[in-house]
């Protein structure tokens, strides 16, 4: 079979359509990349083996056979048939149209993160965000938790929160979470923030149900309100994740914990204008200035 010619508008459409089912499902940064190495290959991937398309993305051959089944095929073989026909048929869905190409570059990455920032917009005004900053502001100590690349996430909202909260602590190790938890549980915690974006490890849904055991009150920050894990999560903050390239984007989940912060920060002003003029005296000990 001959390889049909596309006009720049049909390529776009065949590529939307393939954009479509990669938000349809969640892939491993691995298969971003294959799938990125694919878009940039349309029309050709369509009339591809396994072989050949291992060969140009530099992966192995059950690397791509998986990567069609994570898109929701029965196998390679379907895969290349529905993008056979998306080829031949060359007529773009209509939500495929205007940008899904674009959402292969960080351009239109950017455009995808800034509806994330309007999705966020309904939790930062919800009942649950006003529940959880006086949770967190009531408690005493305050536990965050995040594992693997959540960790980064927990650490940076702790970092912020012990300028303004008196005992902060963040536990980002799988190991020692259990001894950390009873830990706080022991010192008086009300409360355990807890991001969970995914992959979710399975420690983080073990620390949610040790802290049920032990009486607190859960708050979750995840990227959608239908983790498997809903159940153990007392009160759910969503902050939709970026997709759009090899690694996701947690630019909502930052936009949150500093929107928490700012509640946390209105609830005893006092003790944040005071906590936050010590801090700033000591500025200058560790600022870098330009002679």
């Amino acid at each position: 079979m001959s390889m049909p010619h596309l006009d720049d508008d049909q390529l776009e459409g065949v590529r939307g359509w393939l954009i479509d089912r990669v938000h349809e499902h969640r892939l491993s940064p691995t298969q971003r990349r294959v799938v990125q190495h694919m878009l940039d290959s349309m029309p050709q991937v369509a009339f591809a083996s396994t072989i050949d398309m291992a060969e140009a993305a530099g992966v192995s051959q059950p690397t791509v056979t998986r990567i069609a089944t994570a898109l929701g095929f029965t196998g390679y073989a379907e895969f290349r048939n529905a993008a056979r026909d998306a080829v031949l048929s060359a007529t773009p869905p209509a939500a495929a149209g205007a940008g899904s190409t674009s959402a292969t570059t960080p351009g239109a990455a950017l455009a995808h993160e800034r509806q994330n920032l309007r999705t966020l917009e309904a939790t930062i005004s919800s009942d649950a965000m006003r529940r959880a900053v006086g949770l967190l502001a009531d408690s005493r100590p305050l536990g965050v938790v995040g594992l693997r690349v959540s960790a980064a996430l927990a650490n940076y909202l702790g970092y912020l929160a012990q300028r303004i909260m008196p005992d902060v602590h963040v536990l980002d190790d799988a190991s020692a979470l259990d001894d950390g938890l009873t830990q706080l549980h022991l010192d008086g915690a009300t409360t355990l923030l807890v991001f969970a974006m995914p992959r979710y490890p399975a420690a983080t849904v073990r620390a949610l149900v040790r802290a049920r055991e032990l009486g607190m009150t859960t708050i979750g920050v995840v990227d959608t309100p239908l983790v498997p894990f809903a159940d153990l999560i007392d009160v759910r903050l969503v902050a939709p994740v970026g997709q759009d390239l090899v690694f996701d984007s947690h630019a909502a989940a930052v936009t949150l914990s500093i929107a928490l912060l700012e509640g946390v920060a209105a609830q005893d002003a006092r003790r944040t204008r005071t906590r936050l003029e010590a801090h700033e005296e000591r500025v200058g000990e560790w600022e870098h200035r330009t002679p």
